[in-house]
């Protein structure tokens, strides 16, 4: 009986290792932007934490909070969609999954059109999400909706 024990204490202590092993890997982000929306990846670095961009016009200047910030001439219908992969230890509110609703768009600082601000844990990681559109339509919302369901962790 207590070999059983031992054993099957063992084996979850290294199942449990083995998870955290491979989810410790999950530095990055993959992206599957629908058809219309343009996709920009700036990796992990020693300043930022992995980040995609997605938007359905020309990309501008990433130095300004990945281009949300204002000063781009935004089209009408324009959307630009930041996720960062923030790590393991980043606590802002959390929802189930990566999806906005028209009543989470906001003003916030810094941003010039309605903005929404979402994070979920994937992978033992920490999404930080950041939506802003020039109006919010519901064709805007499905886009995004759209959208964020194809971010993810993963392996970098």
């Amino acid at each position: 009986m207590l070999v059983v024990v031992l054993v099957l204490v063992l084996a979850g202590s290294v199942g449990g290792w083995l998870a955290s092993r491979a989810n410790a890997g999950a530095t990055g982000l993959c992206a599957s932007a629908p058809s219309g929306l343009r996709e920009h990846y700036i990796p992990k670095s020693g300043v930022q934490e992995a980040t995609v961009v997605l938007t359905n016009f020309r990309f501008g200047q990433m130095d300004n909070f990945y281009g949300l910030a204002p000063g781009r001439n935004w089209p009408p219908g324009g959307i630009t969609i930041a996720v960062s992969n923030e790590g393991p230890d980043s606590t802002p509110p959390f929802r189930r999954t990566l999806q906005v609703k028209a009543s989470d768009f906001r003003g916030y600082e810094g941003m010039k059109w309605p903005a929404a601000h979402i994070a979920i844990r994937s992978l033992g990681r920490v999404l930080d999400a950041y939506v802003e559109t020039r109006t919010v339509t519901p064709a805007a919302i499905a886009t995004v909706y759209r959208t964020l369901a194809g971010v993810r962790a993963c392996h970098a």
